[in-house]
């Protein structure tokens, strides 16, 4: 492959993905100049340019620059792909991402395979490669960005989880394009490899659900209400962590005890359907990673009540339509941040809701008031934070905090 045999890399975009890609050049004794639209639209020379996935094609001047000048472009993931010579297990799709990767990784340490998450979860793959570490496998959380520009990116096995309604407003082919840039994934995956979610009717899978059990090969394995995997949505994340660790590990690793009992470990991450505590009556939760519809539909089916619901941010000219279905679940919606108005537009008539404009601390104390002893404020925002916030992390991490300071809540 052609990525190490490069002298001179152009890297768009300097942030985490940028640095990374950046270090894996020092590693390699590449010259990389690393470039931002911030600092101007002038594209320095370099025979291979890598681009981050927060660069938007179409409202980037270097990325337009970039495209104009013929030069091969490629994502930060696959110019890390180049230079990682070790197993890769990929997994994408709209929703549950983040917690399959930490899942899959998790069941093959407790089975003493020395594995990594990395990718969109938080450490590029480039980092990784940049390290001689101990690692065995990296298991790669993988956005339909990062597969915008692939060409060699070929991991073991991979799951496609699902498909709903998400950075529509990144493709202008709609709904479409976004699915077909998830399949790219699966171009260089052998096909007994390629994994659908339970979400996907009429594919052949070795797991599968009957209720909260899952079945290997229709086989009693694990019943997941031993687990800190609640809903069907995790359901589904569990079932494709073992159909991934089934592809890399060997039968009898899988069904040792080993196995079950950390799918019993397990516990899941921050801003996932979290408990934040209690207070009046009222619990407060934390799903700050419920970044569209689908997402925020999973979390309501896996509370039991009545919900004060804290909805808004960027929308990414998604659908908003299927939050209407669960109106009537809602005490009231609460509603907040740059897209607040589309969210309005389908919950109008169907349930309460509230304008706070772009204040979450307002947010947060008009959620309190309208609260009832055994409602639950939910924060699962169905957008992008991006308007308000660094990142989920900080929305969620801000929804905690204002929380504990009474006063302000």
């Amino acid at each position: 492959m052609p990525g190490w045999q490069v002298k001179n890399v152009t890297i768009l975009g300097a942030g985490v993905s940028g640095k990374a890609a950046a270090k894996l050049c020092a590693a390699n004794n590449i010259n990389c100049t690393v470039v931002s639209d911030g600092g101007g639209a002038v594209l320095p020379d370099g025979e291979l340019i890598v681009v981050s996935p927060g660069v938007h094609p179409a409202k980037s001047a270097l990325y337009q620059a970039a495209l104009a000048s013929g030069r091969e472009i490629v994502s930060e993931m696959e110019f890390g792909c180049r230079f990682w010579h070790k197993p890769l297990l990929a997994v994408t799709g709209t929703n549950g991402k983040t917690t399959t990767t930490e899942l899959t990784a998790f069941l093959l340490q407790q089975c003493g395979v020395k594995a990594e998450c990395c990718g969109n979860i938080g450490r590029p793959l480039s980092d990784l490669a940049a390290e001689a570490g101990v690692c065995e496998v990296a298991v790669i959380e993988v956005s339909s960005f990062q597969l915008e520009k692939v060409r060699d990116f070929a991991p073991f096995a991979g799951v496609i989880l699902n498909f709903q309604s998400d950075h529509i407003d990144r493709y202008p082919g709609g709904f479409a394009e976004y699915c077909a840039t998830k399949e790219r994934m699966f171009e260089h995956i052998q096909p007994e490899n390629r994994i659908y979610g339970l979400s996907f009717a009429g594919k052949k899978r070795r797991v599968t659900l009957a209720g909260r059990m899952l079945l290997v090969d229709g086989k009693d394995f694990f019943d997941l209400d031993r687990g800190d995997l609640p809903g069907a949505h995790n359901a589904e994340n569990a079932a494709a962590a073992v159909e991934l660790c089934l592809r890399f590990l060997p039968e009898k690793c899988v069904w040792s005890g080993e196995f079950r009992a950390a799918l019993e470990k397990f516990r899941r991450g921050r801003h996932r359907v979290e408990v934040i505590g209690v207070r009046n009556g009222v619990t407060y939760v934390d799903d700050s990673k419920g970044t569209n519809p689908a997402a925020v539909l999973a979390a309501i089916d896996s509370l039991p009540g009545k919900l004060v619901i804290l909805l808004g941010g960027l929308g990414k000219g998604m659908d908003f339509s299927p939050l209407a279905t669960r109106a009537e679940r809602f005490r009231a919606a609460v509603l907040y941040g740059a897209d607040r108005a589309e969210i309005a537009k389908v919950l109008a008539g169907k349930c309460r809701c509230v304008d706070c404009g772009s204040d979450f601390a307002v947010v947060m104390k008009t959620a309190k008031e309208l609260a009832h002893p055994g409602d639950t404020v939910l924060l699962s925002p169905a957008c992008a934070s991006m308007d308000m916030f660094k990142n989920y992390a900080e929305r969620g991490d801000t929804f905690a905090l204002l929380f504990r300071q009474n006063e302000k809540c």
